[in-house]
């Protein structure tokens, strides 16, 4: 039997707070063995964008990862040419490890939009989804588009096992609506942000000059 794994994508430009509690509220909430932090090396959906370089990013997901061993960074968008295409990670990770239960954690905004992913219906039922509820009114919205593609809805964390589907994760904490536009734009305008993010990625981003004017 293999692990029970989670998979978090993003470009994490930069990691903060917010990604790692939520890390943490799900490994428990469904008792996952560890979570892929997955740095997307060139996201489709982010074209022409200011994203920080792969090597500092993949340098502050590391040190922002480094006091929870079950919250593991993962490079295999890196090394892969092209665009970070969410459907040929999950094929790559289960050739790495075959007998794992994937676990995909999608924010509910990205979510809404997986028609827009490449060959979304082949990820649907490919791996299964933990959305995590942005927003109250995006539940709604989920279930129909579920019903709309004939994916099931789990109620909750435990019934998911081995069975493809959804469940829609919610928790309540001010981190929740933390995000790296914010952080960057406390950056650019001189704020402070020793809240938001670990202070050896803010050493990072100091010495590096990241996200100033």
């Amino acid at each position: 039997m293999g692990l029970k794994t989670g998979i978090l994508g993003g470009t994490f430009n930069p990691v903060h707070h917010g990604h790692v509690e939520l890390g943490l509220h799900i490994l428990k909430a469904y008792s996952l063995d560890r979570i892929l932090y997955i740095l997307s090396a060139n996201p489709p959906h982010k074209i022409n964008q200011d994203i920080v370089s792969q090597e500092l990013r993949w340098a502050m997901l590391s040190l922002a990862l480094e006091p929870y061993p079950r919250l593991q960074p993962c490079d295999i968008e890196l090394k892969r040419q092209g665009y970070s295409y969410t459907i040929q990670t999950i094929h790559q990770l289960r050739v790495m490890s075959p007998d794992d239960l994937f676990y995909f954690i999608s924010g509910s905004e990205g979510f809404l939009k997986i028609r827009t992913w490449k060959n979304y219906r082949e990820l649907l039922e490919a791996v299964s989804f933990v959305v995590v509820l942005r927003k109250k009114e995006h539940r709604p919205l989920i279930e129909t588009l579920l019903s709309e593609e004939q994916v099931p809805l789990f109620q909750n964390s435990t019934a998911q096992g081995e069975r493809i589907g959804v469940s829609i994760f919610s928790y309540d904490s001010p981190r929740l609506s933390l995000s790296s536009t914010l952080v960057r734009r406390e950056l650019k305008a001189g704020g402070n942000v020793d809240s938001f993010i670990d202070s050896k990625v803010k050493n990072v981003i100091e010495e590096y000059r990241l996200y100033g004017d």
